[in-house]
This record gives structure tokens, C-alpha cells and sequence, in this order.
């Protein structure tokens, strides 16, 4: 019986050239920047700015026919008219006596997927009503108008944020990300798992 080692330089990233670096944190967006992080600091967000607690995300960030991102779920009730983060978005340019006329009449504001795909516009936006009369049906429209706008605004800047978490990372970041992880690559680049190898000593 004969036991084989295997030996193997690694380098740390600041030991990389120039060239090769750029493969190297290609590995560390694709082990760092993972899709659960991105979609938590999307529902954070909605929580934390907005006040708003039951809508979730689709995106498909790959510069691809149909990419883009959208929000599906809901706006409850309590969460237009009792929610001060969101009630200047939702309310906008409409009259406090307005906004009482419909608080018996407009319930929830849904948003459904409709697509295969995950752009803006794969979701379609309606008013869940009671009976309004049209008068107040024009003021719920005005207010689901509100509420679009700022829904494509948030997916139109999301979308963008997204292929910076997940197709970005300065040179400066990935260093700090690589001495705190302990990461070493090969001279071309590539990730090694260090489980695989015993370090020798100098």
C-alpha cells in the first residue's frame, strides 16, 4: 500500500495579479452574495421604510430577456390608512376628508404574479373593495395610482442594486472579505477548499 500527497501554492488575494483577481472575485460574489441575502434586505427594507409586512420578491437578474424584479403579496388595510411610513405615499395629493370617505370600502391592495417572468410588470395591481360608489371608487383609484408608482420606482432601483450585490465587489472589499474567511486561490484564481489539503509549515 502507498500513500500519495498532494501539493498545492496558494496565494492570498493580494498576492493575485491583476488579471487573476478578477476570477477570484468572481468566486467570492459567487460564495458571499447569496439570493437569501438579497431577498431579506428587500423585506427588511419594506419593513423597516415602509411599514409594510406581507409582500415578498421574484427577481431574475442574469441581463436576460424578461429579467428584472417584482413584488408579490399584499398592502393590507392597516397598512395603508393606520401606517405613517406609507401613508404619504399612498395618500399623496389626496384630501384628509377623501381618505375617510373610502376607509369602509377599500380593504387591501393586491399584488399578483401573472408571468413567467419576474419584471415590474409581470405583477398586476388591484384594489380588494367593498361597495364603493364611484365617487369614492375615483379616490381609490387615485390612491392604487399612488401605490404603483411607488411600486415600480422600488423594483426599477432594486432591479439596479441587485446586479451590483450580486455581479459587483471592489478589490478593497474582496480583500477584507478574504482575510476574514481565511480564503486562498490558486495562481489562476479559483476558490480552494482548504478542507481538502494539510498546510505545511514554511
Amino acid at each position: 500500500m502507498k500513500t500519495l500527497t498532494k501539493t498545492i501554492t496558494a496565494y492570498s488575494f493580494n498576492e493575485l495579479d491583476e488579471f487573476t483577481r478578477e476570477d477570484a472575485k468572481t468566486c467570492i460574489l459567487e460564495r458571499e452574495r447569496l439570493l437569501e441575502f438579497f431577498t431579506e434586505d428587500i423585506k427588511e427594507t419594506l419593513k423597516s421604510d415602509f411599514g409594510l409586512f406581507h409582500l415578498n420578491t421574484y427577481y431574475s437578474l442574469s441581463s436576460c430577456q424578461g429579467d428584472g424584479l417584482c413584488l408579490y403579496g399584499k398592502i393590507t388595510f392597516h397598512e395603508l390608512f393606520d401606517n405613517v411610513k406609507f401613508k404619504q405615499i399612498a395618500f399623496k395629493g389626496i384630501h384628509h376628508k377623501q381618505i375617510q370617505s373610502v376607509y369602509d370600502e377599500l380593504q387591501n391592495i393586491d399584488f399578483t404574479h401573472k408571468s413567467r417572468y419576474y419584471h415590474a410588470n409581470s405583477v398586476s395591481i388591484e384594489e380588494d373593495i367593498y361597495n364603493p360608489t364611484d365617487k369614492q371608487m375615483s379616490i381609490i383609484e387615485k390612491i392604487v395610482a399612488n401605490v404603483k408608482s411607488w411600486y415600480f420606482t422600488f423594483c426599477r432601483e432594486w432591479e439596479k442594486r441587485g446586479y451590483v450585490f450580486f455581479y459587483e465587489i471592489s478589490d478593497e472589499l474582496t480583500e477584507i472579505i478574504s482575510v476574514e474567511n481565511d480564503y486562498l486561490f490558486t495562481k489562476k484564481g479559483k476558490l480552494i477548499n482548504r478542507n481538502e489539503y494539510l498546510e505545511l509549515s514554511a
